[in-house]
């Protein structure tokens, strides 16, 4: 059987200190420091977490203000646009009506040359007209005669 002797004892009282003793000396300080890592680890975490989910919000905010600016752009270069088209047709309308009023001035310069020289030409057939009848009809004219002469055929040139 088993013998019980002193020295068993003692071994035993001696494992049950040395159990108390690295219990309150090692064990207890290795838990309490493996606790505040891990504490410091799960809040490391949660503050990784919460980086990640504020970079997300400002991901979203930005992506959102890119939108913004993006649909901002297209309506500016549309603005720009209208703008141009506005200002190319006030210019185009302004160069028509400058080379309409151009195309009138030269039309009526040009009656107005056609018109001078066709009464000079006329001055000029009925001063020939009246040396022609002087030959004809010699000394006798007079101013009476040629006035008439004149005024007969300007009438009857500008019927024609």
């Amino acid at each position: 059987m088993l013998k019980f002797d002193l020295n068993f004892l003692w071994t035993i009282i001696n494992l049950i200190l040395f159990f108390v003793l690295m219990r309150f000396l090692l064990f207890k300080p290795i838990k309490k420091i493996l606790t505040q890592r891990q504490e410091m680890i799960d809040n490391q975490f949660k503050d990784a977490e919460n980086a990640r989910e504020q970079a997300d919000l400002l991901k979203n905010q930005y992506e959102s203000e890119l939108a913004g600016v993006e649909d901002e752009k297209k309506q500016i270069i549309t603005d720009a646009r209208a703008d141009a088209k506005a200002e190319y047709d006030k210019i185009v309308n302004r160069a028509q009506s400058d080379a309409d009023r151009i195309k009138s001035d030269a039309r009526k310069a040009a009656d107005a040359e056609t018109e001078k020289a066709r009464l000079s030409v006329k001055e000029g057939i009925a001063q020939l007209a009246m040396e022609t009848a002087a030959k004809v009809v010699g000394e006798k004219s007079s101013a009476e005669i040629d006035s008439s002469i004149y005024d007969k055929f300007l009438n009857e040139s500008s019927d024609d």
